[in-house]
């Protein structure tokens, strides 16, 4: 396995598998010209999908398919280390990864996945049908699909980080997006934010999320796309001609 590229995306590859803090080892694997990784969070509380092509890295070559296990954390702070612009080829070499460039030879361990590596949205129960994610056994639909502004989607996290909370419920208020961020009882705090979104589909939302929406935040740089449903997974993605990142997380239901 080698790529090469310059530091600042080398950073940003890095940041995308690590989600900020929700995938910390990475389990990637590099064919036919292209990088991708399709792994759950260790209690099941995420499941990220990334797919890099060609077109983002300078170069890349492998021996067929090669699949490794990387701690992501512990790589990703030792190239923000390294200048930007300097230009890093990332090559396995015995049980290590080599990080090299002008003035810096990086090397960390690396791994054969513990666990079952998945090599397809269809092996984690996701199916792309027609544009519509199907999740689960069930193959629900996510018929719902928004696309907010970045700028507006990290204001999220910034009021729940003021508010100590991590409940989000996503609604639709006549034809506006609004998200009431605050814990649930009737006593507690909570600011009602109606941030830039287009609705592309759907009439009807009503749904909570505690989990996966600071990450999201702090890793996109373009807009967020969300496909849900009242009570439903959120399969939250960015994506351009160079990559797709995609993040599947679970509602909060009120039993």
């Amino acid at each position: 396995m080698k790529f090469v590229m310059k530091q600042e995306k080398l950073e940003e590859l890095l940041e995308k598998l690590i989600v900020k803090d929700i995938f910390p080892s990475a389990i990637i694997t590099v064919k036919d010209g292209s990088l991708f990784s399709i792994q759950k969070e260790e209690h099941a509380r995420a499941l990220r999908f990334l797919l890099v092509k060609e077109t983002f890295f300078d170069e890349i070559e492998s021996k067929g398919a090669e699949t490794i296990e990387l701690d992501v954390e512990r790589t990703l702070n030792t190239v923000k280390n390294i200048l930007p612009s300097t230009v890093l080829t990332f090559e396995t070499k015995g049980n290590k990864v080599s990080i090299k460039g002008k003035n810096v030879n990086a090397n960390i361990s690396y791994r054969d996945p513990e666990s079952d590596v998945l090599t397809n949205l269809k092996d984690a129960k996701i199916d792309i049908i027609e544009g519509v994610p199907h999740v689960g056994d069930s193959k629900l639909p996510l018929d719902i699909n928004l696309e907010v502004e970045l700028s507006d989607f990290k204001d999220l996290a910034g009021y729940a980080s003021s508010l100590k909370t991590e409940f989000y419920k996503f609604y639709f208020d006549g034809a506006k997006l609004a998200v009431r961020i605050g814990d649930l009882h009737d006593f507690s705090d909570y600011v009602i934010y109606n941030p830039k979104t287009e609705i592309k589909t759907g009439t009807e939302l009503a749904v909570i999320f505690t989990y996966g929406v600071p990450q999201v935040a702090d890793t996109f740089r373009k807009s967020v796309k969300i496909s849900t449903k009242t009570n439903a997974p959120a399969w939250i993605y960015e994506s351009d001609e160079h990559y797709t990142l995609g993040i599947l997380i679970p509602p909060y239901v009120v039993e």
